[in-house]
């Protein structure tokens, strides 16, 4: 039992570890498409940023979760942001 909480522990610490490579791979795309964002923590790689409309959009980039979407990724975001 001990081996698998090991094993989970640091396939945790390897997925955290990227945060900030996806992060700035993010950050990079959206000026790259001109979206107005603010980072609100570095350390999870939460944003926010706003679709056309004014709607708040939250993105993990660490995950790729869009808060109240099944759809994941950065691409899938500015998706549904130039809508």
């Amino acid at each position: 039992m001990e081996e698998m909480y090991d094993m989970l522990k640091a396939q945790h610490k390897n997925r955290v570890s990227k945060t900030p490579e996806r992060l700035a791979y993010a950050v990079d795309q959206f000026e790259k498409h001109g979206i107005e964002y603010a980072v609100k923590n570095e350390e999870t790689g939460h944003i926010h940023c706003k679709d056309n409309t004014g709607q708040l959009y939250q993105y993990w980039a660490g995950t790729g979760k869009i808060m109240g979407s099944e759809a994941r990724g950065i691409q899938a975001l500015i998706n549904e942001l130039n809508k």
